[in-house]
């Protein structure tokens, strides 16, 4: 059977669906998984790489840092489409000017950028790469650097299909160290990463509930707060207000009246509502020791006429 266009016995693909690709084994049969559910190519590809497919190298700072070499690179991609499912194409390389050292020797650099193109469907990906290289020849320098280069591209350009192609080793957290040991183990954690991240888990789920009901609490707490905030700031403004409509009444001062020797005190409230039988204050100007005591009556000045002033003044003659 081709490998391109077979179907795997018991798959679970609908008539309507797109024509899966599955990966084969060497002798030709279809792989299946620890379930025997038959391996898609693409769900092969969103694996992450294997332990044994990862490799360490000391990086800046003596940092350990994880990646796939381009031997690993090409066996993965041969796995995944078959040896005569994918090609690659190296589309330009630049070389940088050599410098000779004060040793004799040719420093090089290239810079490469490769295609690498999904046979049956014609889906390609495409990236650069960068190599160097020092040696005394400069045929061999140049060799070695464009080798690099060439690698580098090709890998850089290989992992945009998926995972298993050193994907993953760009995600915070994944190396070589954490890295699945076999196929099941790594199937079986995109089972659960693709469950978690679809339709999460019960425990997740009920986690996630009691987020958004805190943050439901939280939100009315802030509405409750927020009503009680306007609420006082509209009772300022009316009191302020008040304050400002007393503070526009005339001042109010005490007028003085003299009737004879009493002194009637009157007070301008004529804003204000006067409490009943209310009468003005009384003061003593003659005669009472306090405002207390009953003022002492005036006393009432003769009528005088001129026949009464012509007596007086004889009388005083």
């Amino acid at each position: 059977m081709s490998r391109g266009t077979s179907s795997a016995p018991n798959s679970d693909s609908d008539s309507g669906s797109k024509e899966k690709e599955f990966v084969f084994n060497a002798d030709g049969s279809v792989l299946t998984d620890h379930k025997g559910k038959p391996v898609t190519v693409e769900r092969f590809l969103c694996t992450k790489p294997l332990r044994y497919e990862v490799s360490t190298r000391k990086g800046p700072g003596g940092m350990k840092l994880s990646y796939m070499g381009g031997d690993m690179v090409t066996k993965t991609l041969n796995e995944a489409f078959g040896y005569d499912g994918w090609c690659m194409e190296v589309k330009n390389t630049t070389r940088e000017e050599p410098i000779k050292d004060d040793k004799g020797r040719y420093h090089v650099a290239y810079i490469a950028t490769v295609r690498v193109t999904h046979q049956r469907s014609g889906v390609y990906r495409e990236d650069c790469g960068a190599g160097d290289a020092i040696d005394r020849n400069l045929a061999s320098a140049s060799g070695n650097a464009l080798k690099g280069a060439v690698t580098d591209a090709m890998k850089r350009a290989a992992r945009h299909f998926g995972e298993k192609l050193g994907n993953s080793l760009y995600h915070e957290g994944f190396n070589a160290n954490n890295a699945p040991s076999t196929l099941k183990d790594s199937l079986d954690q995109l089972d659960i990463e693709r469950a978690k991240s679809r339709f999460g888990f019960d425990k997740d789920r009920k986690v996630a509930a009691g987020q958004n009901a805190g943050v439901v609490t939280q939100t009315k707490a802030g509405q409750n707060q927020k009503a009680g905030t306007e609420a006082n700031t509209k009772q300022e403004k009316n009191n302020n207000g008040q304050t400002s409509i007393q503070s526009s009444y005339p001042k109010q001062t005490s007028r003085t009246q003299y009737v004879g020797n009493v002194v009637m005190e009157h007070s301008n409230l004529s804003n204000q509502p006067k409490a009943n039988n209310a009468k003005p204050r009384v003061t003593s100007y003659q005669g009472a020791a306090s405002s207390n005591q009953t003022a002492a009556k005036p006393t009432k000045a003769p009528f005088v006429t001129p026949a009464n002033r012509c007596n007086n003044n004889k009388s005083s003659t």
